[in-house]
């Protein structure tokens, strides 16, 4: 429900900047004016004043994107967030013990954005770091992050997504996704075996808060050269699960863990 101080023209630029923000390539007028369901008189006022304070970027074939002040917003938030400020020094800490990769995300939307990312090894093509997004199906950080959603969030997002069959080992159907989520609430770890790449095993836990919620997951990424060790998936697992707990605990939760909480 909107508060009697709602800004129509804020929540319209806003809207704009999100359509931007969420697609993989620059958009036309027509297109964002489609997407936002405004005329492309009034989607052109927007864009106009967003490009002119920076907040857009225009083409040649006169496409719009996000501008750097967006990307600089972004970046001012992921580096002051208290949760990566207090998170840093345990991921840091695990990575060097382990000299493996690891990552504390969030869920946004159907994909799972990074806030903080300590690499060891390059295994995903792309450049990954904090602020990028990954797809949250195959997984083991986003499966954690489904987990935490209630049934028919997590089943609307499921449905939302674009699931492709990224590797030999991704799970692609929503039935069998939906098992793992399952699995991944009775267990309140997630494991994922070269789902998005066949270089990497991921082993992803909660992170959880005084109020009993999971707000993020942290992960390891196991190299698959690695994983034929059991003791070194087990002491990847047992160190993970013991920064996840201290992280937890330092955001007040003293329960059970690692456990997922979703309503």
């Amino acid at each position: 429900m909107r508060e009697n101080g709602h800004v129509k023209s804020v929540e319209r630029g806003l809207k704009i900047l999100e359509i931007l923000g969420s697609s993989s390539m620059p958009l036309t007028l027509t297109e964002v004016s489609n997407r936002a369901e405004l005329t492309i008189t009034t989607t052109q006022r927007f864009i106009n004043t967003l490009f002119a304070l920076g907040y857009l970027n225009r083409d040649e074939n006169k496409r719009y994107a996000l501008g750097t002040k967006v990307l600089s917003l972004g970046f001012q938030f992921l580096n002051t967030s208290s949760l990566v400020s207090m998170a840093r020094p345990y991921l840091d800490e695990l990575s060097s013990e382990l000299e493996m990769t690891v990552n504390l995300t969030v869920l946004d939307n159907c994909d799972v954005l990074i806030l903080y990312r300590r690499e060891v090894r390059k295994f995903l093509k792309l450049d990954v770091h904090a602020g990028s997004k990954l797809f949250a199906y195959g997984s083991a950080l986003g499966r954690v992050l489904l987990a935490s959603l209630d049934d028919e969030d997590m089943d609307r997002r499921l449905n939302e997504m674009n699931i492709q069959q990224l590797t030999e080992k991704t799970i692609v159907s929503k039935k069998d996704n939906i098992a793992e989520i399952v699995k991944a609430r009775k267990n309140g770890y997630v494991v994922s075996d070269r789902e998005l790449t066949m270089d990497l095993c991921s082993i992803a836990v909660p992170v959880n808060n005084k109020d009993n919620e999971t707000v993020a997951a942290i992960n390891v990424s196991i190299d698959v050269l690695r994983l034929g060790d059991p003791e070194v998936t087990e002491t990847a697992k047992r160190k993970l699960f013991e920064k996840g707990r201290r992280i937890s605990g330092n955001l007040g939760y003293g329960g059970r863990y690692p456990k997922i909480f979703h309503a």
